[in-house]
């Protein structure tokens, strides 16, 4: 199947630009932490984020005043969904953000009216993200074929979940576009529209995951781990002229997340993480659903119960391989515009445009869905 086959329909390309330049979506207003006037410059840091466990680091980061002994102030505030939080940051009213990692790259790029140079300054999270079934469909649903005709909801279109997931179903012989429906969704919404029959699963992160499992609403039948193992998913992005004007402050915020990305990563801390995190001003959830997703404990599809320590993990670095992978599912499934091109030259350059100074810049083939992806010939598809 050629890359032009999977762009998406118009209908879809109008849905995602309208999300993605800031429409109204039903539910996803912002919940502030804070005021919501904007810091001046090289005082206070607002830093938006989605309540979601892959933003562990940075809420460590915050509940253990580590931004502050590295001297630099920080507020949170949060936002129920990604749209608000993109808008937000695309009009200047944030500088720092939690994000989806392909969303930097989106906004860099120029992709939507949401352009911004930006720069994915610090990887929060690998793995940790499953697609998740109604438990009506347990144990029944084997294969990827199995998937056809049913509603999942993802996250985000600029989401490592909405551009695995479709790779996932067309290397298992779906087309993501006619044999089945993808509809965008909170994380929040995810469980409350899967025990509905609303929809017929979901791919997202926890502690949802964990939600699902305990409310039987939902099962757990594949990690994106076991579609790429080492996957990123959520980052904290800068804007480029934040760290330009600010460059002590951006180094501060980094090294807080890594302090904060260490805590949460030892599992010698999850009994304290689970009640920082599940505070209101946070995540909002109880601890006893936060616990098992830090420690890795989940059932699987085929009825184990499965404690993984590399199911969920923190403070990876950012990976130039990671990112071109992501930029180029943006273009082949027609999510770039006319600025990030399916042309190896174009993706090339929209990864290397948002990595940090301390990033990866090493190249090398990785696989994903059992096939073998070439950062150096990103449009290359594998015949395996």
């Amino acid at each position: 199947m050629s890359h032009v086959n999977l762009h998406m329909s118009r209908r879809q390309l109008l849905r995602a630009a309208l999300l993605v330049g800031g429409a109204t979506v039903a539910g996803s207003t912002a919940v502030s932490c804070a005021p919501a006037s904007r810091p001046a410059a090289g005082d206070q840091v607002t830093i938006g984020f989605v309540p979601i466990a892959c933003s562990a680091p940075l809420l460590a980061a915050q509940g253990r005043d580590l931004f502050a002994r590295h001297g630099v102030k920080v507020q949170l505030r949060k936002y129920s969904g990604w749209a608000d939080l993109w808008t937000a940051y695309a009009t200047g009213e944030l500088d720092v953000a939690h994000m989806l990692s392909p969303m930097p790259i989106a906004a860099d790029s120029g992709v939507t009216d949401a352009a911004r140079p930006t720069e994915l300054a610090f990887t929060q999270n690998t793995n940790g993200q499953a697609l998740t079934l109604a438990s009506a469909h347990h144990p029944h649903v084997q294969s990827v074929n199995d998937l056809r005709g049913m509603v999942l909801g993802i996250p985000f279109e600029y989401s490592v979940h909405a551009l695995l997931l479709r790779d996932y179903l067309i290397a298992g012989g779906l087309d993501p576009v006619s044999d089945l429906e993808l509809r965008l969704l909170r994380p929040a919404d995810m469980v409350a529209q899967l025990s509905v029959e609303a929809i017929d699963g979901f791919i997202g992160p926890e502690p949802f995951l964990q939600r699902a499992l305990k409310t039987g609403s939902g099962r757990i039948f594949e990690l994106t781990r076991n579609m790429w193992d080492g996957h990123p998913c959520c980052s904290v992005a800068m804007a480029k002229d934040f760290r330009t004007r600010n460059p002590e402050q951006a180094n501060a915020i980094t090294a807080a997340l890594a302090e904060g990305a260490a805590f949460v990563d030892n599992p010698e801390h999850i009994s304290e993480a689970a009640p920082l995190l599940a505070q209101e001003k946070f995540l909002n959830q109880k601890p006893e659903l936060i616990a098992p997703a830090l420690a890795g404990t989940y059932l699987s599809w085929d009825d184990r119960e499965i404690t993984d320590p590399d199911y969920l993990s923190f403070g990876d670095k950012t990976s130039a391989t990671a990112i071109t992978w992501m930029a180029a599912q943006i273009a082949r499934f027609g999510l770039g515009g006319e600025t990030l091109r399916w042309e190896d030259a174009s993706i090339r350059d929209a990864a290397r445009s948002v990595l940090p100074a301390d990033a990866d810049t090493s190249l090398a083939p990785v696989t994903i869905n059992g096939r073998s992806f070439d950062p150096n010939r990103p449009t290359l598809e594998d015949a395996s």
